[in-house]
């Protein structure tokens, strides 16, 4: 966690010579992206594999010259389901708010390489149903927050000053008490500059 800034920050340091070749103005920006969640999870030590659902994130933020900024954001990390062989049926989804730095460095004219890092306050979500001999169901629910961690690295194409469009690959830390699960997301996304 500690090594993340300093990565981003050398990053951005090696980029730095070949962003000035683009046009780099300040400014506003927002941008979506839609993509496939692979949640990797284990409680009280024991693993539950890799499961894989539908995420979708949205974030406002600055690009100070378009090479570091700030960034706020919300995502859902989409949900997984479990059906046992006697009707027993559990869900767990989740989601949260994102507060990070972000960086966007053209190496090119159009071609860009994006960073981005920081908190992720999240809130985890479970319900699972209990089917019992007699043909009854009983359903339970619960949920857990608390504050985590986020980063991810993309590329892709600044169509002009206001447009573009690329992927990106994601990664949502959730860790607390026997909880430890990594959420990796790949995305397509946009972003609008003002």
């Amino acid at each position: 966690m500690k090594t993340l800034p300093a990565l981003m920050l050398a990053g951005a340091g090696m980029l730095a010579t070949t962003s000035a070749m683009a046009k780099k103005p300040n400014g506003w920006f927002v941008n979506a992206g839609v993509g496939s969640a692979h949640y990797k999870a284990s409680v009280d030590g024991y693993g539950s594999g890799t499961e894989a659902g539908t995420a979708y994130m949205i974030n406002a933020g600055y690009h100070d010259q378009r090479i570091l900024g700030f960034e706020v954001g919300y995502t859902d990390l989409g949900s997984v389901d479990a059906k046992g062989g006697y009707g027993d049926r559990a869900k767990l989804s989740g989601d949260g708010w994102t507060l990070g730095l972000n960086g966007h460095f053209n190496p090119t004219r159009h071609w860009y390489v994006s960073t981005r890092s920081g908190a992720f306050l999240w809130k985890l979500r479970a319900k699972a149903g209990v089917a019992y001999d007699d043909g009854s169901t009983e359903t339970f629910r619960g949920s857990e927050q608390s504050i985590g961690w986020y980063a991810g690295v993309g590329t892709g194409y600044d169509i002009d000053r206001h447009w573009s469009v690329g992927a990106s690959f994601d990664y949502y830390k959730i860790d607390k008490d026997d909880y430890d699960i990594g959420t990796r997301i790949f995305a397509v996304n946009a972003e609008y500059r003002f």
